[in-house]
């Protein structure tokens, strides 16, 4: 990785979550691993939690993959061509959900 003169290398965050997962299984300890790496151990405990924070832990508690960002429903009518019934319903978090329907 190359280094700007004065300045600590970027990573990105698939290189940061590799050095989160090295730094874990490490017989050292954490303090030790940041000084051989290089990293500040703030920045290690930072990065830490911002990846475990946008990435579902497996084996969670509701045992479920994460919901797909993006789901495709298709054409919303009949499918003869004519209008139709449908019924749209978004979770958005915090107990809101948006309801949308056509009867």
């Amino acid at each position: 990785m190359a280094k700007v003169a004065g300045r600590a290398p970027r990573r990105s965050r698939t290189q940061w979550r590799s050095l989160i997962e090295r730094g874990e299984r490490s017989p050292l300890g954490i303090g030790a691993f940041c000084r051989g790496e290089g990293v500040s151990t703030a920045s290690f405990y930072s990065w830490r939690k911002r990846l475990r924070e946008s990435t579902p832990e497996e084996g969670s508690a509701s045992g479920a993959a994460p919901a797909p960002a993006f789901v495709h429903l298709g054409a919303l009518g009949a499918t003869d061509g004519g209008p139709g019934r449908w019924d749209i319903e978004l979770a958005l978090g915090d107990g809101v959900v948006l309801r949308v329907r056509r009867a």
